[in-house]
């Protein structure tokens, strides 16, 4: 009997205990779905706490009231060449961070097709990937903003790339994500158990989902709220340049992909010689060590992921596969070399888009690349030249341009039709 008694005693802290955690548990839960209901914390997507390659050519875009007729994506291979030859066409310097056109393609597009005037975005992006430029198609290039064509630039490096973690490691990746949802690939772009544990938690609990934005928002609030109390004397307070560069040399790896303007400029062969050859051969030897099949397929579905969301939109897609120097062509095994150009050409045939392979051009000379894979100005000069003799040529591009023109100025009659 008194041993009976005791047992029951002893087990009464442990239910309690239990009953506890449950209760705790619950109230948490009840918190979190509040704090989300409220969206506590949370900031505009373009709000963003560091400016990047990213962000600014996010911003930029978000900005304009007309959509561009042409949008370049593509990773430096493409961002490179498109800036660096503008510096040349110009004379002037380029602002890396807030020039976001190719005025030499406007130019040359337009003399092949004897005045066809175009308007062009940049939205290469370094180290942007498929899955990047999927995210960018997807939130970004639709309704009034959708362009009539779309120009990917894509080197083998976009697929197969063995220092990637996983698809959410990108800058690129790190802003466009809040712009959507991107639940239907999230085993693609978190395949890892850790990173998929991680987002499952994030979108079970509201506060750990989205820290990020309410330590973004609370860092804002206080360092207003401080200013307003103790503000700096005029004579100490640093200008945002001075402040940066301050910053940079006391923890240089803070922020590392941060970029702002008057930080990186092309500049003109009139005004600096073109940069040597830069041998980064042990550089691509790491990433295409090997073949790493869940990087490859997901980045293959989500390159099919961009060409089925133009089609969906009436977006004509131009895929270019970039050139590369027989060097770095040399580090990548004959057989994976096949199956990215297989797959590719693949991909382009299934969504009837245009495809030019500027790789087996026979337009291309090791004297063009500033390394193993980018072109310097000089070379990115027969890239874009090419490129808009090879559009203008294009039916289908052609035709997507004046589709789009034809519908624009239906749509324009209509409204001047209108009685008042």
């Amino acid at each position: 009997m008194e041993t009976a008694q005791a047992n029951s005693t002893s087990l009464r802290p442990s239910r309690f205990k239990v009953a506890k955690f449950f209760a705790a548990l619950a109230i948490f839960g009840a918190l979190s779905a509040g704090l989300s209901a409220i969206k506590f914390g949370a900031v505009s997507p373009d709000d963003f706490p560091v400016n990047t390659w990213t962000s600014w050519a996010i911003k930029e875009f978000q900005s304009r009231k007309t959509a561009p007729d042409v949008v370049f994506l593509g990773s430096s291979l493409m961002l490179v060449p498109l800036d660096g030859v503008d510096a040349d066409f110009t004379d002037k310097r380029i602002d890396g961070a807030l020039h976001h056109k190719s005025l030499f393609f406007e130019d040359k597009f337009g003399k092949y097709t004897g005045g066809q005037k175009v308007s062009t975005y940049n939205f290469a992006l370094p180290g942007e990937m498929p899955s990047d430029a999927a995210l960018i198609t997807k939130f970004l290039l639709k309704g009034q903003k959708a362009p009539k064509v779309l120009v990917y630039g894509v080197g083998p490096r976009d697929f197969i790339d063995n220092t990637l973690p996983s698809p959410a490691a990108t800058d690129p990746f790190r802003y466009l994500s809040r712009f959507g949802d991107w639940s239907d690939r999230v085993s693609l772009i978190v395949p890892e158990w850790q990173e998929r544990l991680n987002y499952e938690l994030g979108h079970l609990f509201y506060p750990y989902g989205n820290r990020q934005q309410i330590s973004q928002s609370a860092n804002k609030k206080v360092a207003g709220l401080l200013d307003a109390i103790v503000p700096c004397p005029p004579d100490r307070v640093l200008s945002f340049k001075d402040a940066i560069a301050l910053r940079r040399k006391l923890v240089p790896e803070h922020n590392p992909f941060e970029i702002n303007p008057d930080e990186c400029f092309f500049r003109p062969v009139t005004e600096t010689p073109r940069p040597g050859f830069a041998d980064n051969v042990a550089e691509y030897a790491k990433r295409y060590k090997t073949l790493k099949k869940e990087t490859f397929e997901g980045q293959m579905q989500f390159m099919a992921d961009i060409l089925s969301t133009a089609r969906d939109r009436n977006i004509h897609v131009m895929v270019v596969a970039m050139p590369i120097t027989e060097v770095n062509r040399k580090l990548l095994s004959d057989a994976n070399w096949e199956l990215y150009k297989t797959r590719l050409r693949a991909l382009a045939d299934h969504y009837e888009t245009s495809f030019y392979d500027m790789h087996d051009s026979g337009l291309f000379a090791f004297e063009d690349f500033q390394d193993t894979v980018h072109l310097h100005a000089g070379g990115g000069a027969k890239l874009l030249d090419e490129m808009a003799r090879v559009m203008a040529k294009d039916t289908a591009t052609i035709t997507a341009l004046q589709a789009r023109d034809d519908a624009q100025d239906k749509q324009l009659a209509g409204r001047k039709e209108q009685p008042l």
